[in-house]
């Protein structure tokens, strides 16, 4: 587990956090999310960084004008950042393009955690207490969201299996299943 990286991409409320996150408290690594990110980013990180903790894409012309680069160099600060975190030891990274990061290194699993629409929807209605129509609304602009800053840092769909290297659906399995699922995948790659 030396060099451990487990990304986790997700759908939103898939559970996909929560699973991340117990993962890396089960096994005792760190975990990286956006709040933690934000935190380490305070004060110190330009615009760029920040946005792309925050999961939102910056205006490409501007943000190159700024910077005096080109569009191929949009990414680059963040991404560094972001290897450097996972330098320090073993860790769960939740989203930030995380896969793609780490996609060409062997310690790096890409997880992605996906679940039936209706079910999280039911999620989010319950742990916001809104309605079914805002819950939906939420979700899929969400969603939208995190593939739209995918496919601008990555030029790579978000949610196709191809780019991952273990798909869950946390529906059937639960979050708890999903977890176990996912240790025990670990260890079979010889990762634990």
């Amino acid at each position: 587990m030396e060099n451990l990286i487990l990304t986790v991409g997700r759908q939103c409320a898939s559970g996909g956090h929560e699973i991340g996150e117990k993962i890396a408290r089960r096994l005792g690594i760190a975990f990286y999310d956006k709040k933690v990110l934000m935190e380490m980013a305070q004060g110190k990180e330009y615009d760029e960084v920040r946005a792309f903790y925050e999961e939102q894409p910056v205006n490409s012309l501007l943000y190159a004008l700024a910077m005096e680069m080109d569009q191929e160099k949009l990414g680059e600060a963040p991404f560094a950042r972001i290897r450097r975190l996972a330098q320090e030891g073993p860790c769960v990274i939740i989203g930030r393009c995380s896969g793609y990061i780490f996609r060409k290194d062997p310690a790096a699993v890409s997880l992605f955690i996906h679940a039936d629409r209706g079910l999280r929807v039911e999620r989010v209605m319950n742990y916001e207490g809104i309605s079914r129509k805002k819950a939906e609304k939420l979700v899929d602009k969400t969603d939208e969201d995190r593939a739209a800053f995918h496919q601008y840092y990555t030029r790579q769909q978000w949610n196709c299996a191809d780019h991952y290297e273990l798909c869950l659906d946390s529906g059937k399995l639960g979050i708890d299943g999903t977890v176990d699922t996912v240790l025990d995948y670990l260890k079979r790659r010889k990762l634990l």
